[in-house]
């Protein structure tokens, strides 16, 4: 399998994560792209958007909550909390819930950023005050979250998005009132397969 990716992407690493988490290495290759100029990329995947999953037989998956669900069956983990025979259970959608307020966090900061990076009369100050507030009442309700002590896919795709923030100096003090959250992806940032994945611009 190819995976199209770029090391700066939060939505890219969470799909890097999990496939160091179950093993996969040796089945995927990622090929680093700049989606802005990557015709192959588009050609693979029509949004022009990463990540982009290659399987064998040339189909293409898209989303990186698409392929990490993929490669979660198809590695037999437990990032994504099933049902039972008896009862639903409950921790399925605290997983899910959490992955969507993590990749919409993720989605803010780089709506943000490639903002700022516009020209100076083509900036909206209105719109960066709008992502700049849903960053920070994200981060507000995930102060107040509940984490799993075996982490899920909420957690990786929350931890992915902290690591976002980070990266790009987005609200570089919001670990000042959130000591929380701030304790808890202090740990998570240990995990080997977050620490091999740190965001890095691509070369």
């Amino acid at each position: 399998m190819k995976l199209y990716m770029s090391p700066a992407s939060p939505f890219a690493r969470k799909v890097r994560i999990v496939i160091r988490e179950l093993d996969l290495e040796r089945l995927v290759e990622e090929i680093p792209v700049n989606p802005a100029a990557s015709d192959e990329l588009r050609r693979t995947n029509p949004l022009g958007k990463i990540p982009a999953l290659i399987l064998d037989d040339g189909s293409t998956l898209i989303d990186s909550a698409v392929i990490c669900e993929y490669l979660n069956e198809m590695g037999g983990g437990k990032f994504f909390p099933g049902m039972t025979i008896w009862r639903e259970v409950s921790g399925r959608w605290r997983a899910l819930t959490l992955q969507a307020l993590g990749d919409g966090l993720a989605d803010a900061a780089v709506a943000l950023i490639y903002e700022k990076r516009r020209p100076e009369g083509e900036k909206s100050q209105a719109f960066i005050d709008k992502q700049t507030a849903v960053i920070a009442r994200s981060l507000d309700a995930l102060e107040r979250a509940r984490f799993a002590e075996k982490i899920t896919i909420g957690e990786i795709a929350v931890g992915c998005a902290l690591g976002y923030l980070d990266f790009r100096e987005v609200m570089p003090g919001w670990r000042d009132t959130r000591p929380n959250l701030s304790a808890w992806y202090e740990g998570f940032a240990k995990y080997p397969s977050v620490a091999a994945t740190v965001p890095a611009n691509l070369t």
